[in-house]
């Protein structure tokens, strides 16, 4: 893969404004996975570095400032989830709206698919298991791919949820039978958790196969969050949905 112009200048630049590697030149440039909303690339430069970056260019159809929201809420939710001490999680260096575009730096981690899906479970109850909040959300709203996230806080699960599926339900402005079912899913809403204790957890917020892997020595590494606190097992649900992790 080769970088034009605009981008090397944009990246580099960035590396030096934000003093992860002043003066250093790409060399070397290849695509990464993902990618499906911004660019993501790993390169290798002059000394030797190598960084994971994403970024997305003024002219691209996800205009700047959008992407620098999103590079900023993924930003903490890296850190959120390194503080807990119980995945690998890639270590975020910097993120930024630049001119031509906006950026975000972590570092590289060789990934292969996950192999060791029991002790990914256990490292997944152990994050379930942080303490941190008494409260369900988070003290910002972020995004789950592309799509904006509402985060505020709340005591109740069962309202936080139903603020965040009303928020989805307006977007997709259903119509007819569609829009009665979500009226009456939301109505209903509290019958599906009566009688249940519900604590937040620290959520990765979209946690499918595409977003977790294990690095070189095997060691589970989750990236690419959408964090919030919320009911543990509202994770399994989008690990169900888009499938790839065994029952184990």
């Amino acid at each position: 893969m080769k970088l034009s112009q605009e981008e090397t200048v944009l990246i580099e630049g960035f590396l030096t404004s934000s003093k992860i590697a002043t003066n250093d030149q790409i060399t070397q440039v290849h695509t990464a996975g993902g990618g499906c909303i911004s660019k993501a690339i790993v390169i290798k430069t002059q000394s030797g570095k190598e960084f994971f970056v994403k970024y997305s260019m003024s002219t691209d159809e996800d205009r700047n400032g959008t992407s620098a929201d999103m590079f900023s809420s993924e930003m903490e939710g890296l850190e959120a989830l390194r503080v807990t001490d119980t995945f690998k999680v890639p270590k975020p260096l910097g993120y930024g709206q630049v001119p031509g575009g906006s950026i975000l730096i972590t570092e590289k981690v060789s990934l292969k698919p996950l192999s060791d899906q029991r002790t990914f479970g256990t490292q997944l109850a152990r994050l379930h298991l942080f303490s941190g909040s008494d409260k369900f959300g988070l003290d910002r709203d972020n995004f789950i791919g592309s799509t904006p996230q509402p985060n505020t806080w709340n005591d109740s699960w069962v309202d936080f949820l139903r603020m965040r599926l009303e928020f989805q339900f307006a977007r997709a402005q259903f119509l007819g039978h569609l829009k009665v079912t979500c009226e009456e899913l939301l109505y209903r809403l509290p019958e599906f958790f009566r009688g249940i204790e519900i604590k937040p957890s620290l959520l990765h917020g979209d946690l499918w196969c595409g977003n977790c892997g294990e690095d070189e020595t095997g060691q589970p590494v989750i990236y690419d969050p959408a964090v919030y606190w919320g009911h543990s097992e509202a994770e399994l649900g989008i690990m169900r949905m888009f499938g790839g992790f065994a029952d184990e």
